[in-house]
């Protein structure tokens, strides 16, 4: 006989999922409707998980999930060893490229660089495992931050640095980039991090397709120029969808 499972616990779970998997917040009526429950354990159940801080309320009397969800997701993707993961991948787009391959997750509104594969090329991108950089201005971030937007938009505001003369440093513009990439399915750095560097990146999507993660190839803008990133847009975005596969197996493929 199957185990009993705790009733409200379940529906808790169902709350968060439904909203994680939404592209914008919900309120309580949306969110009853949805999981067919009444209108009162919802409340009951969205009001524990605000107080843990798991969700956040909307002025318009909506919720939205928060970064405490993300920092939960991004310990499970930490124990399930991604880079081992997406290691044959990146070292292929490495060869391919011959610049620099860097495998990326959010950290609050940054990008922490989780693995990288170095260019053997003398003149080469510089990075750290375990380094940083801001989400709206490097290409892995970009392609994180668009597939993520909702979630993420709120926390930039004011924290749109400028790094370059080429930076993003406002919502509106930021907001017409972030449509692109969706579009594309790509995102691009061209300078807007550091002066003499470039990078195209792709999205890393778990088995329910949100995107957990992001695959990118950088180098110096004098080699990396638009037309090249045009050449190898392509097998960057085949990269994506590789790791997305050898995810979804939970082994390299």
């Amino acid at each position: 006989m199957p185990e009993r499972l705790d009733a409200t616990l379940s529906k808790g779970m169902l709350v968060l999922e439904a909203l994680s998997s939404s592209p914008r917040p919900l309120g309580i009526s949306d969110l009853a409707a949805r999981l067919s429950l009444n209108k009162s354990n919802v409340h009951r159940l969205v009001r524990t998980l605000k107080a843990l801080e798991y969700l956040e309320q909307e002025p318009d009397r909506t919720y939205r999930c928060t970064l405490k969800v993300w920092k939960l997701g991004n310990s499970v993707i930490g124990h399930m060893n991604l880079p081992a993961i997406a290691g044959p991948a990146m070292h292929a787009l490495a060869r391919l490229s011959g610049e620099t391959v860097h495998l990326s997750v959010i950290d609050g509104i940054d990008v922490l660089y989780v693995e990288k594969v170095d260019s053997a090329r003398s003149v080469r991108a510089y990075s750290e495992r375990g380094g940083t950089a801001p989400l709206h201005c490097v290409a892995t971030g970009k392609v994180l931050l668009a597939f993520n937007y909702e979630l993420l938009r709120p926390r930039l505001s004011g924290n749109l640095s400028r790094q370059t003369a080429r930076t993003i440093t406002t919502l509106k513009a930021l907001d017409t980039e972030m449509e692109t990439v969706r579009a594309r399915g790509i995102a691009t750095n061209i300078a807007e991090y550091r002066d003499d560097v470039t990078g195209v990146a792709a999205p890393v999507r778990d088995p329910e397709g949100r995107v957990i993660a992001a695959v990118g190839v950088s180098g110096p803008l004098s080699r990396l120029t638009r037309q090249q990133i045009r050449k190898i847009g392509p097998a960057v975005a085949e990269a994506g969808r590789r790791i997305s596969e050898a995810v979804n197996a939970g082994r390299p493929l």
